[in-house]
C-alpha cells in the first residue's frame, strides 16, 4: 500500500484543537528514522498509542511525501490523507489505540520542519528540526498541538561519523551495515510536540558538566575556529544556578545541549534539552560587548523556557505571550544578577522595550493576551508585543508586588503544574497566592487591552523651590484605556557644576495625579517621570526639560537615565515633535561624546533609521555624508575596540554618495587606515554591494575578491545579494522571476537574493517592479508558506519610496484584499502605518 496526499492548507484552529484535546489522552510516540547521507528523502516508522474518548474519526497532522503503510489496531487501513491531515476512520478506533505509520518524507529547505543544509566550504551535510509553532508533523505524524503532551522514544539510523542529538540522552548505539550507526535514545517525560527535536550531522562537539547535568555545545566544523566555548559554558552554568535557586526547582531534564544550526529563521528555540541557536551567535567577525550581552540574553531566555514553557506549557497559542514575555523578563533578571552583564536593563530598554513601543503604536496593535484563532495567527504574534511589552509589564508587576511575592508565586506555579499545561488564569492564581495581592484588575487593564499610555509632567516653581508637580496620563483616541502606573520621578538639578539626581516614588491611576512629595524641593533643570525604567509608557518631556536634554544629555552620568532620555528624544522624532534633521544634528554633536558603547550602538542605529526613513529625499545625501564624516571622527577618536567597531559599521552604513563609498573602500583596501581598526568581512561585503548597486568602477573585481576571502555560506549569501544589486533591467527581471518561482535553493539563499533587489538609488529602474509587486503579492501569499511570504514582503515591498503614491497603492490593495487573508492584511496595515509615519516625519522636517 502506498498513498500520496491531496492538497489542503496546513492550519489548525483553536476549536479543532480543543475538540481533539477533549478526546485524546495518554499519548506515546515510538519513532524510528532512517537517514542516509546526501539524500533527498528520509524514511520513518512511527507507532502512536493513545486513549480516545467519544465517537467518530480523529485526525493526525502529517505533512510528507508518501505513506507506505498504515495500520490501526492491527488492521491495515487505506490512508485518508490530505497534504497535511491523516484521518483515522471511526470504524477502526477503540478506547485504547495503536497506530503504526511507515512513511517517506522530503527534507525541508525553509528553516522550518526538518531542514537540510550543505556547507559550501566543505560539502558536509547538516540536518536539524525547527517545529514551533506547528511544524513537528513534518517529521512524523502526530497530534500537533501544545496540550496533547506525550512521551517519546526515538531511534535514528544515520552515518557513523555523524552526531545524533535529541531531547533525551542516548541510551545505546550499535553499528549497522553501510557505514552507519543506530542510535537509541532514552524515553522522555511528557512534553508538547513542538518541543521535540532532532539534530544530525558531522558537528564538532564540546562537552562539560555542571552539578551533575551533562552540557554540550555543537557547531559545524567550518565554524569551530570561531566558537568561544568558555563564555558559552560560563553563561550556561550561571543561568542553571540562578534559575534553579530562584524557582526552587532544579533543572528538570537529563541533559542540556546547545546547538548552533545553519539557516535558522529565529534567534533560538527552546527544545527540551536540545536548544538550537542561530549561527549568528558564533561570531566570525570581532563582536562588541553589546553583541555578547544580547547573546547572553538569548541563552538565558531559552534556558528560562525549560521551566516556563517546557516543564509547564501553555494550553493554546493565545498564551504564547506568557511563554515569551516571561522568558525575556527572567533572562534580563538573571543576566543582571548572575553574570558579568550587569547593565542588562539598559539593553532591555534600548532593544526589547523600544521594539514593544514601536509595535504597540502600529495600527495592528493588539492586547498582550488575546484570542488566537488558528496556527497562522500564531505565526503573526511572534512580535514586539508578545516579547517586549509582555516582558515590560512583567517587570512592572515584579516592581509592584515585590521580588519575594513574585518568586514564591512562580515556585507554586511549577509545583502545581509540572509536566502539564496551564492557562493565564492559573499563572495569575499562583502569583496572587505568592504575593497576597489580587491581580484581576491588573490583568484586565494591562493584558487584555491594546496600545500604550503617555506619561508627562507639569510643574511650577517659585524662585528656587517646586510649588506644584503633577503627573499626567493620556491614551490614544482609538484606545482610551487609562491604566495604573507605579514608577519613580527623577529630579535632576545642576549644582556647582555637577548634576544631582533625586528620585521620588510616584503612582498615577487616572488622567492626573499630584506628587505632593515634590513640593518644596529645589527647582530642577530636568524632570523625568520614569527614572529606573519601571513604567511601560511613552514619556513626554516638558518643554524646559526637553531643551535641557538636547543641550546637556552628554553630562548625565547615570547611563540608564541617559539611555531613557535618548529614547524619549527618538520618540519625539517619530511623533513629529522634533525634526529628524535636529535629531541627526544632536547625534553628530553628542554622539562623539558618548563613552558608553552599549548606548552609542542604539543611538547610531536610530540615526541610520532616521536617514533612511525620516529625512526628506532631497536632503538625504547631504545628511548621510554628514553622519559619514562624524563616523570618521568617531572612528579615529575611539579608544576601545568596541568603539571602533561601532563607528566603523556606522561609517559603512552612512556611505551613500559615490565619494563616501569609495572612501570606505579605501579603508577596506588599506589605502587609508585607523590604528587598531580592521574593516571586518561583513563590512567588506556591504561595501562591495554598494559598489555594485551604484555601478562604481571595479565593482565586479571587488565582489570577486570578497568571494575569495569568504567562501562560507555567509559569503554565498552576500554574493547573491551583490548579484541582484546590479543596476540592469534584465538582471532584475531574471531575479524577480526566480524569487517568485523555484528560488535559489534554500529560503535563506532566496532571501539573500531578495535583499539586493531594492535600492533607493535605483528607483527609476525599479519602477516596473513596484507595479508587479502590487499586482502579484496576493498570489504569492496564496502560493507560498508563511516564512517565505514574510521575507518576501519585508524585502520587496517598496518601502524605500516614501511617498503618497506608494501609500495610496498600498491602501487600495488592502481594500481589495480585505480580511480574507489575515496575514497579508496585517502586513499591509503595518506597512501603511509605517509609511504614513515616515511621510509625516519627512514633511515635518521639510518645514524647517
Amino acid at each position: 500500500m502506498t498513498s500520496t496526499p491531496t492538497v489542503a492548507r496546513d492550519v489548525l484552529t483553536q476549536l479543532e484543537a480543543e475538540e481533539r484535546a477533549a478526546r485524546v489522552s495518554n499519548c506515546r510516540y515510538e519513532i524510528a528514522l532512517d537517514i542516509q547521507a546526501n539524500a533527498e528523502t528520509y524514511h520513518g516508522d512511527v507507532t502512536i498509542t493513545f486513549d480516545l474518548a467519544g465517537e467518530g474519526s480523529i485526525f493526525l497532522n502529517h505533512r510528507g511525501k508518501t505513506i507506505h503503510e498504515l495500520t490501526v489496531n492491527g488492521a491495515a487501513v487505506e490512508p485518508d490523507w490530505s497534504a497535511y491531515r491523516l484521518t483515522l476512520p471511526a470504524a477502526s478506533l477503540a478506547p485504547h489505540n495503536t497506530v503504526r505509520i511507515r512513511y517517506e518524507n522530503e527534507y525541508d529547505h525553509t528553516g522550518d520542519g526538518f531542514h537540510q543544509f550543505i556547507d559550501p566550504e566543505d560539502g558536509e551535510e547538516y540536518i536539524y528540526s525547527q517545529f514551533e509553532p506547528f511544524e513537528s508533523h513534518r517529521l512524523f505524524p502526530n497530534f500537533d498541538q501544545p496540550d496533547i503532551k506525550a512521551t517519546y522514544r526515538l531511534a535514528v539510523t544515520a552515518p557513523a561519523n555523524w552526531q545524533v542529538v535529541s531531547n533525551a540522552p542516548e541510551e545505546q548505539s550499535e553499528p549497522v551495515s553501510g557505514g552507519r550507526t543506530r542510535h537509541v535514545f532514552a524515553g522522555t517525560p511528557r512534553f508538547s510536540t513542538y518541543l521535540f527535536a532532532l539534530v544530525v550531522g558531522p558537528y564538532d562537539v564540546y562537552r562539560a558538566e555542571h552539578s551533575g547535568i551533562p552540557l554540550g555545545l555543537y557547531c559545524r566544523k567550518s565554524l569551530s575556529p570561531f566558537i568561544d566555548t568558555d563564555e558559552l559554558f560560563e553563561i550556561t552554568r550561571q543561568g542553571l544556578d540562578f534559575f534553579g535557586a530562584f524557582f526552587d526547582y532544579p533543572y528538570p531534564f537529563k541533559k542540556y545541549d546547545q546547538l548552533f544550526v545553519p539557516e535558522n529563521n529565529s534567534g533560538a528555540m527552546e527544545n527540551i534539552g536540545c536548544v538550537t541557536f542561530n549561527e549568528a551567535f558564533i561570531y566570525r567577525d570581532p563582536p562588541t560587548d553589546n553583541q555578547r550581552r544580547r547573546r547572553a540574553e538569548v541563552i538565558l531566555h531559552e534556558m528560562a523556557h525549560m521551566w516556563f514553557g517546557d516543564l509547564v506549557t501553555m494550553r493554546w497559542w493565545n498564551d504564547l505571550w506568557l511563554n515569551e514575555s516571561f522568558a525575556t523578563f527572567m533572562a534580563y533578571l538573571a543576566m543582571t544578577k548572575a553574570t558579568r552583564f550587569t547593565s542588562g536593563w539598559q539593553d532591555f530598554n534600548a532593544s526589547i522595550k523600544n521594539w514593544a513601543y514601536r509595535q504597540d503604536q502600529l495600527v495592528t496593535t493588539h492586547p498582550i493576551s488575546g484570542p488566537v484563532g488558528d496556527t497562522d495567527e500564531t505565526f503573526l504574534n511572534f512580535d514586539g508585543i508578545t516579547y517586549g511589552k509582555g516582558a515590560s509589564v512583567l517587570k512592572q508587576l515584579f516592581f509592584a508586588i515585590g521580588e519575594e511575592g513574585f518568586r514564591e508565586g512562580m515556585r507554586q506555579y511549577f509545583r502545581v503544574h509540572q509536566y502539564e499545561n496551564a492557562t493565564l488564569a492559573q499563572f495569575l492564581e499562583s502569583l496572587e497566592a505568592g504575593s497576597g495581592q489580587s491581580l484581576g484588575e491588573w490583568s484586565r487593564l494591562w493584558l487584555e487591552t491594546p496600545s500604550l499610555n503617555t506619561i508627562g509632567v507639569t510643574w511650577e516653581a517659585d524662585g528656587e523651590r517646586i510649588t506644584r508637580l503633577a503627573l499626567t496620563q493620556t491614551a490614544p483616541d482609538g484606545y482610551p484605556t487609562i491604566r495604573p502606573h507605579a514608577f519613580e520621578v527623577g529630579l535632576i538639578r545642576e549644582t556647582d557644576g555637577r548634576l544631582d539626581i533625586e528620585s521620588l516614588p510616584a503612582r498615577v491611576d487616572g488622567p492626573e495625579a499630584e506628587l505632593a512629595a515634590a513640593v518644596g524641593r529645589p527647582k530642577p533643570d530636568l524632570v523625568f517621570p520614569n527614572y529606573g525604567d519601571y513604567a511601560y509608557a511613552k514619556i513626554a518631556l516638558d518643554a524646559e526639560s526637553a531643551a535641557w536634554v538636547r543641550a546637556n544629555i552628554d553630562r548625565v552620568g547615570d547611563v540608564l537615565l541617559r539611555q531613557l532620555l535618548w529614547s524619549s528624544v527618538w520618540n519625539m522624532v517619530r511623533d513629529q515633535q522634533l525634526s529628524s534633521l535636529a535629531y541627526l544634528e544632536m547625534v553628530r554633536d553628542k554622539g562623539l561624546l558618548e563613552p558608553e558603547t552599549g548606548l552609542l550602538d542604539p543611538i547610531l542605529a536610530q540615526a541610520t533609521t532616521a536617514l533612511a526613513r525620516f529625512v526628506p529625499e532631497e536632503l538625504k545625501d547631504e545628511e548621510c555624508h554628514r553622519l559619514f564624516e562624524t563616523a570618521w571622527q568617531g572612528l579615529r577618536a575611539a579608544t576601545t575596540e568596541d568603539g571602533r567597531i561601532i563607528w566603523g559599521r556606522t561609517l559603512v552604513a552612512a556611505a551613500v554618495t559615490p565619494g563616501d563609498v569609495r572612501r570606505a573602500a579605501r579603508l577596506a583596501d588599506g589605502a587609508e587606515s585607523v590604528p587598531g581598526f580592521t574593516v571586518d568581512q561583513q563590512m567588506r561585503w556591504d561595501i562591495a554591494a554598494k559598489f555594485v548597486a551604484y555601478d562604481l568602477d571595479g565593482a565586479a573585481e571587488r565582489v570577486a575578491t570578497e568571494v575569495a576571502n569568504d567562501p562560507s555560506d555567509r559569503g554565498q549569501r552576500a554574493k547573491l545579494r551583490c548579484d541582484t544589486s546590479v543596476p540592469d533591467f534584465a538582471t532584475k527581471l531574471a531575479a524577480w522571476e526566480r524569487i517568485a518561482g523555484d528560488g535559489y535553493g534554500t529560503l535563506k539563499l532566496t532571501t539573500a537574493a531578495m535583499s539586493g533587489f531594492n535600492w533607493s538609488k535605483q528607483r527609476e529602474l525599479l519602477a516596473p517592479f513596484v507595479d508587479r509587486f502590487f499586482d502579484e503579492v496576493a498570489g504569492i501569499f496564496q502560493a507560498k508558506e508563511n516564512q517565505f511570504f514574510s521575507d518576501y514582503f519585508a524585502s520587496l515591498y517598496p518601502a524605500y519610496r516614501v511617498e503618497r503614491d506608494t501609500l495610496e497603492r498600498s491602501q487600495r490593495l488592502l481594500a481589495d484584499a480585505g480580511d480574507a487573508d489575515p496575514t497579508l492584511a496585517r502586513m499591509l496595515r503595518e506597512a501603511i502605518d509605517e509609511l504614513d509615519r515616515a511621510i509625516r516625519c519627512r514633511e515635518f522636517a521639510a518645514k524647517g
